[in-house]
């Protein structure tokens, strides 16, 4: 029996830049794809299910699409966004720009910068002190100069800790993140210690958060460099936040995308999140990550100091807004080999399947949340509460806090989390690691079906481009949300109330692990893999003070409870009671004060707790008055 692939070669804006697989022969006889086409190609795509008509009446679009759809969609993004990139020079128009002479999946020297990888970093984009860097001098023609070089200039300038890196380039992945928007870090035993030098906490998965140039111009026109209380780079102004959460609060939907006068970010916006750590011997032989030069931050919160390494990408997540989806669709990818056993055994392979004996529990310890939150009754004691607990447990399905369980004392090559204690209201267990045993929510069917038929078609690719492997053959799709619904509430299930959809599956009856998302690597623990409601201090949040629904997502005149990705944006970014970024927290938050270090944060005098609105002054970092409790940070909150 002959095997062989009819390859059909799709020439769209650049010359070499897409493929698709268009047929599978077996002996003659072809075999339609009963999923949507993945394709290898350089163009973002712009839109879930097109073509869409806003209406009315409304058709196409993410609102009509399947969950199919939704992964073969999040593939294109994957594929295109890894595409290597064009040369950089720091001329105009060559940030965000593939190559047009490296192929997809090339290991070669001069086509290891990805296209992804050139997107302004956070404090490119809201820097710590000053305007961004290339914006003077610059006009809207040249992109308010968006392709300068990168720059990462916080309040206090940072040094090389090793003299000798001081005149080094600038690396284009800024490691500034080292725990899961403080609640906490998360680390993998696989890495040897001696593998990182100069690496205080080598086996520390440490992030970064990015976004592509329509952001940054919309960020970029909308800023008065001659008024400092009109620089969106430094903090929204006051009055544009309080238009924007006037309209949500009105509408129950978002202001037209790119207003001005209200926060609306444009079509097209992209943001990425990056998990990245060293890797030992045997990883890097493998050929299975994709590595890249990195800085990582060491020292203390208020001396910090950078280091320049080689590491690997173990996780990528991409939203990007759409005109049907203007909440953002967010898609999951990480790297097959990141759950593993004690032994270093792989519990899952690169499609998603499970391979490997399947734990009874998530986590060792099992953790759960005391105090389900029961339908409000008629005595107080059965209202809602909005400060329950995540305990360890001997029995999730009771949730009654451990009597014999104690912390995961040896992770050996497992990843496990170590939960902040700080500040005390965060109400998790912090005396020692939790190791990872698997996932709260299995990856769908639909997911590992787009993950078949993705690396089948990237191998393709490969064979016809003589080349024999590429590290993307290793990442795969976790999850993709694109539509907001509500949770459904289940009062039998102690242990949070997980969506229960059930087949056939569509944007609005996902499978049930699509309405938490929950990742592996980032935001990871109990109070993220369950995330439903409201992110504060305290756990539980999926209730009001009076005992209504906590709702997060505005969309098309309808208040959700979004879980996941989408509701922690919402909860954070578009909510009233939010920053009003439009499910965007960095630009929410604004400037970018300080890199983090793998250190408990340096406490804050009694004067330094309260600031004021004041643009690239001192701990700047939200807008008003507000007594902060720890060191302020610009969380990017992409879970």
């Amino acid at each position: 029996m002959t095997i062989w692939f009819r390859m059909a070669w799709l020439r769209a804006s650049r010359v070499g830049a897409s493929m698709a697989l268009s047929a599978l022969l077996i002996g003659g006889t072809s075999f339609a794809q009963s999923s949507p086409s993945i394709t290898i190609s350089s163009d973002v795509p712009s839109e879930l299910n097109p073509p869409f008509v806003a209406g009315p009446p409304t058709s196409g679009g993410a609102p009509a699409a399947t969950p199919a759809q939704a992964a073969a969609f999040a593939w294109q993004e994957f594929i295109a966004l890894n595409w290597p990139a064009g040369p950089q020079e720091g001329q105009p128009g060559q940030r965000d720009t593939p190559s047009t002479t490296c192929q997809f999946g090339s290991t070669a020297s001069d086509c290891s910068l990805l296209t992804w990888e050139t997107f302004r970093h956070k404090v490119e984009v809201f820097p710590g002190t000053g305007m961004p860097p290339g914006y003077a001098g610059s006009t809207a023609a040249t992109s308010w100069g968006y392709d300068a070089l990168p720059q990462y200039n916080y309040a206090v300038p940072v040094a090389a800790c090793a003299p000798e890196q001081a005149d080094d380039p600038t690396p284009w992945i800024n490691l500034d993140e080292t725990d899961e928007i403080t609640l906490a870090n998360m680390y993998a035993g696989v890495v040897d210690d001696a593998s990182s030098p100069g690496n205080s906490q080598p086996k520390l998965i440490r992030y970064l958060a990015k976004t592509n140039r329509t952001q940054y111009v919309y960020v970029a026109e909308n800023s008065d460099p001659n008024n400092l209380l009109d620089q969106w780079w430094s903090a929204i102004p006051p009055a544009v936040v309080s238009a924007t959460k006037a309209y949500l609060a009105q509408n129950q939907a978002s202001p037209p995308p790119g207003s001005g006068d209200m926060v609306s970010l444009p079509d097209g916006t992209i943001e990425v999140k990056a998990g990245w750590r060293p890797l030992n011997a045997d990883e890097i032989s493998s050929h299975r990550f994709h590595t890249q030069t990195v800085r990582f931050y060491e020292g203390s919160s208020s001396h910090p100091c950078y280091r320049d390494a080689t590491w690997g990408l173990v996780a990528l997540h991409i939203i990007q807004k759409t005109p049907s989806a203007p909440y953002f669709i967010y898609a999951t990818f990480e790297q097959a080999d990141n759950i593993l056993t004690a032994s270093g055994k792989p519990l899952e392979d690169a499609d998603g399947n499970i391979v490997g004996p399947e734990p009874a529990t998530a986590t060792t310890p099992q953790v759960c949340l005391e105090d389900p939150q029961p339908a409000k009754g008629s005595a107080a004691s059965d209202a809602p509460s909005v400060s329950g607990t995540v305990v360890l447990t001997d029995d999730p399905s009771t949730c009654k806090p451990a009597q014999t369980a104690s912390y995961c004392g040896q992770p050996g090559k497992q990843i496990y989390y170590f939960n902040s204690a700080f500040p005390p209201t965060n109400n998790q267990p912090s005396g020692g690691n939790i190791c990872v045993n698997k996932r709260d929510f299995a990856i769908p069917d639909y997911v590992i079906d787009a993950n078949k038929d993705a690396h089948s078609t990237i191998q393709s690719y490969l064979s016809a481009n003589g080349m024999a492997s590429t590290p993307w053959l290793a990442y795969k799709l976790v999850n993709v949300q694109y539509l907001p619904f509500d949770k459904i509430p289940d009062p039998n299930r102690p242990n949070g109330s997980p969506y229960t959809g059930s087949p056939p599956y569509s944007a609005t009856n996902p499978a049930p692990s699509s309405y938490y998302q929950a990742n592996i690597l980032v935001e990871t623990n109990r109070s993220l893999q369950m995330f439903a409601g409201g992110l504060s201090p305290n756990i539980a949040t999926e209730w009001n003070q009076d005992g209504s629904p906590h709702k997060n997502t505005y969309y098309g005149g309808s208040f959700y409870n979004m879980g996941g990705c989408m509701g922690c944006h919402g909860s954070q970014g578009q909510n009233p009671a939010g920053q009003a970024g439009d499910f965007s927290v960095i630009l929410a938050r604004g400037a970018v004060i300080r890199p983090e270090v793998p250190a408990v944060p340096e406490p804050l005098s009694a004067a330094a707790r309260t600031f004021t609105f004041k643009p690239n002054a001192g701990e700047m970092n939200e807008l008003g008055s507000k007594a902060l409790t720890h060191v302020p940070r610009n969380r990017s909150l992409l879970p």
